[in-house]
């Protein structure tokens, strides 16, 4: 697993669920991958439920946790 990885999946992690702000995307199985590649980095993330409402949200926290790391998708 390399730096850019690690790195990209701690901020990823650290994004908190904005209905359930005590816990984490990662701690709701939301956070399913991050991949690395020649062309950036993609985080993969899956609803709890189908339809929610709050995964726009969630993918824009995501982009910022990222930006504010230094990492750009």
């Amino acid at each position: 697993m390399s730096d850019l990885h690690r790195r990209a999946w701690a901020a990823a992690a650290a994004v908190v669920d904005p209905e359930i702000p005590v816990l984490t995307i990662a701690d709701l199985g939301v956070l399913r991958e991050v991949v690395v590649d020649g062309e950036g980095v993609e985080v993969r993330i899956t609803p709890t439920y189908s339809g929610c409402p709050a995964m726009g949200v969630i993918a824009l926290e995501v982009e910022l946790a990222l930006s504010r790391a230094g990492i750009s998708g």
